[in-house]
Formats: C-alpha cells, structure tokens, sequence
C-alpha cells in the first residue's frame, strides 16, 4: 500500500491495551506490516490498559485509528460499544467478546478477528469428525465455539476447572447449534480438534485418548504442555502463534482500510502475512 507517484501514503496510529501488556508481540508484529507496504510513518505501540480504565483511556486517544484489544479487556470493549452505540460486527455480537476497535470515518466499529484467527490456524483434515474439545470457558473460549460451528464442529466438550464458570460458554454454544457436554480438565475424548485456551502456567496434567485431530493451543509461551500431550497421542500441534498472526492480519486489514478508505489488495495482504510470520521470534 505504498505510495505512487502524487499519491499520499495511508497513515495508521495503533496500539495494543491490556493488562498485563509487556509480553505481547502485537507490535512486532503489526510493525513488520508496515515495514513491508512501506508505511514508514505508521505507529504501532502498547499501553497497560484495564477493564475501569478502558472508556477514558479511549476518550483521550481520539486521534488513533485502532486498538488491540487483549485480557482482561475483551468483554469490557463489547459493553462499552453498546453503551456508546458503535457497530459491532458479527462475531463481537454473536459472542459477547471483541479484540479490535477501528475508527472510521463515519463510525467506530468493533470487532473480534479471533474467530478468524482460529479457523485460519486450524487446517481439519477430511473426515476427521465433528466432536471437538475446548480447554476453559473465558472470552477466547467463546471465540473458538464460534470457530468451530464455522469449522462444521457439532460436539463440544467444554472441560473447566468448575462447572459454574462455564454457563455462559455453554449458552453459547447451544443457541449456536453444538450439542455441548461440560466436564472437568482431567481426560480429553478423541476430537477432530481441541483448542486449549488456558494460560500456559495454568495448564493441568490431561489423560489423552488416542486421536488424529488437530490441537491448538492458544498461549503462545514456548513450551506447551498441551501440545506436547497432543503430540504424543497422535494430534497434529498448533502453535497459538498462528492464531496470533491470523487475528492480526485481520485486524492490519481493517486499519488499512480506515486510514486509507479502501481495503488492502490481496497481494497486500499476501504481504502482510508473509511479514509477520517472518516477524515471530524464533523458537528453540
């Protein structure tokens, strides 16, 4: 999305909120984007943000195109939008929980490319069923159920630490179509696919029963006790890194398109990938 000659380049001014917020790799990722379409003075940055400073911290930052939205913000922005009467997209409605926030012109739009990132991240091979098993029931829990009604799931899962913590999680999935069975996190059915949306640290010792799905573990710390149990019992593993990059491609997208008033060609986009993946830090 360079410039021509007499052409202006579009400008973005971004930033990733939450709290905690140091370890995230938005910024490297969204700054490799514009690196790459040679947007030298677009900005991507990062503020510790929380769920009671979220409405003021947004009001002070009129001039932005965007945010990224991570924990404990996700709920909190979707509130907010219906309070200040902004567009949702479809997925921020249908689940409850949104991860992007894009001024343009005439509105302000909220929306949630996690679902994008977890249907982009997780490649299901043919006939590999339709039972799948969710790790957790919090915001991105929500976000996969949504995922996987698109992936053709229709069985869920949905295993916690308490049952009661997994009400809302359940609703969903059930006025979204799945058959939803709720259970403890000690043993994981074989499953087409398994998305664990627990934090790295909290990650419990699972019995696996055999299976040749696919898991996804969206905590991209470097080592997964999740995947490793997925390897070992036959799953192909996914690093929450591709989710990662999926959801911010996403999200380069409806920037790009609010500064510059049109959408990213798909070499552009094809670009924006490529520099992102290329961006992740290398792992041991």
């Amino acid at each position: 999305m360079a410039a021509g000659a007499g052409r202006v380049s579009p400008v973005v001014r971004a930033a990733v909120l939450g709290r905690p917020i140091a370890h995230s790799l938005s910024p490297v990722l969204h700054r490799a984007a514009f690196a790459a379409l040679g947007l030298e003075d677009s900005e991507y940055g990062r503020a510790e943000v929380g769920d009671e400073d979220l409405a003021a911290f947004l009001d002070a930052h009129p001039a932005e195109t965007g945010f990224s939205l991570t924990m404990p913000l996700k709920e909190r922005l979707v509130a907010l939008a219906r309070e200040r009467g902004w567009d949702l997209d479809e997925t921020a409605e249908a689940t409850g929980v949104a991860n992007t926030l894009v001024r343009f012109p005439n509105a302000t739009t909220v929306a949630n490319t996690d679902v994008d990132g977890i249907v982009g991240a997780i490649r299901l091979r043919p006939g590999s069923g339709t039972r799948a098993t969710i790790l957790g029931a919090g915001a991105t829990a929500r976000s996969a159920l949504l995922a996987l009604v698109r992936l053709g799931i229709t069985e869920v899962d949905l295993l916690v630490r308490s049952a009661s913590r997994a009400a809302a999680a359940a609703e969903l999935g059930t006025r979204l179509g799945l058959a939803v069975e709720i259970g403890g996190l000690e043993t994981i059915r074989s499953s087409a696919v398994v998305v664990s949306t627990l934090p790295a640290e909290a990650a419990p010792t699972l019995t696996w029963e055999p299976g040749s799905g696919v898991a996804l573990d969206v905590a991209y710390a470097a080592e997964s006790a999740v995947l490793t149990g997925a390897s070992a019992h036959g799953y192909t593993a996914v690093p929450g890194t591709a989710m990662l990059v999926e959801q911010a491609v996403a999200q380069a997208v409806l920037f790009l398109t609010a500064a510059a008033g049109t959408p990213p060609s798909p070499a552009q986009i094809e670009a924006i990938a490529a520099s992102m993946h290329a961006a992740l830090p290398e792992r041991d």
